[in-house]
């Protein structure tokens, strides 16, 4: 037997390929395009917020979670900015770039 008996499509496989090829390019291009306005905040004196300490209960890192409640997280990227979620730190983040995208 024929491979095309087993396939309508011979040429399915390399439009698959190409077709993943040009979805990684475009998410690199938009890394690349974030990472640029991230880097242009920063050299621009804004905190953008990059890492965060929260508190989920216990004394795991006490010192660095002293005053926060459940779900709040603290800015350890240099402002040190409490954030009452996850939605609002990432929102932050995207306030800090916003303007450099």
């Amino acid at each position: 037997m024929s491979y095309a008996q087993w396939d309508d499509d011979p040429w399915a496989d390399a439009e698959a390929i190409e077709t993943a090829r040009r979805d990684v390019d475009l998410e690199t291009a938009e890394m690349d395009r974030v990472g640029d306005a991230t880097a242009a905040a920063q050299r621009a004196g804004r905190c953008t917020h990059g890492s965060a300490q929260g508190y989920t209960g216990g004394p795991r890192w006490a010192a660095a979670q002293e005053g926060l409640k459940w779900g709040q997280l603290r800015c350890t990227a240099g402002c040190a900015a409490v954030f009452a979620d996850d939605d609002g730190w990432h929102a932050s983040i995207d306030e800090a770039i916003d303007g450099f995208l």
